[in-house]
């Protein structure tokens, strides 16, 4: 009849600790996971972005401070993020 403290803990990790679980795996899995081309990932692997929350973060400044990356590429890897749904984390 009464929920015991177990009851609520469980019912509190599924509704909130579990999908926040869920997105820090994502944003801390590698880049290479997205299937970028290659020609995309040594400029990105230059500026020190190997995960996807790293490319989360250049991509949300625009990608400034990534050596020959031009609009061409950032389009890309705009299109790579919004079709995987990244566009919305965080």
């Amino acid at each position: 009849m009464f929920a015991t403290p177990e009851d609520t803990r469980k019912e509190y990790i599924e509704k909130y600790e579990e999908p926040q679980h869920h997105v820090n795996a994502l944003l801390g899995a590698s880049i290479i996971t997205l299937d970028i081309r290659p020609r995309l990932l040594f400029p990105l692997d230059r500026a020190g972005v190997k995960k996807v929350g790293d490319l989360l973060k250049h991509y949300r400044s625009g990608f400034t401070g990534v050596f020959s990356f031009g609009a061409g590429a950032a389009k890309e890897i705009e299109n790579i993020i919004i079709t995987a749904g990244l566009d919305t984390l965080r």
